[in-house]
């Protein structure tokens, strides 16, 4: 019980000077530099997006050509030999 009081004693106390160190400013320095990342995620969330839509219809669109039964209709035509 000794040995846990001081482990919890020993985090309490080194974690405010962990948290004391220096800030790192992780933003780059240039408004260009900020405006290009925030335009390329803007674009990457819209080919996203995108794409996610695209998958939808050509779902819709398999889902539609099974209703219609389009590949039973090749199995009933006779074969030429």
């Amino acid at each position: 019980m000794k040995k846990l009081l001081t482990a919890l004693g020993f985090l309490f106390l080194t974690a405010p000077a962990l948290l004391a160190e220096d800030r790192i400013n992780l933003s780059p320095p240039s408004a260009f530099d900020r405006s290009t990342i925030y335009l390329n995620l803007v674009l990457f969330w819209i080919a996203l997006i995108v794409l996610i839509v695209l998958i939808r219809l050509k779902l819709r669109e398999i889902e539609r050509c099974q209703e219609m039964d389009a590949g039973r209709e090749d199995e009933k035509m006779p074969m030429i030999e």
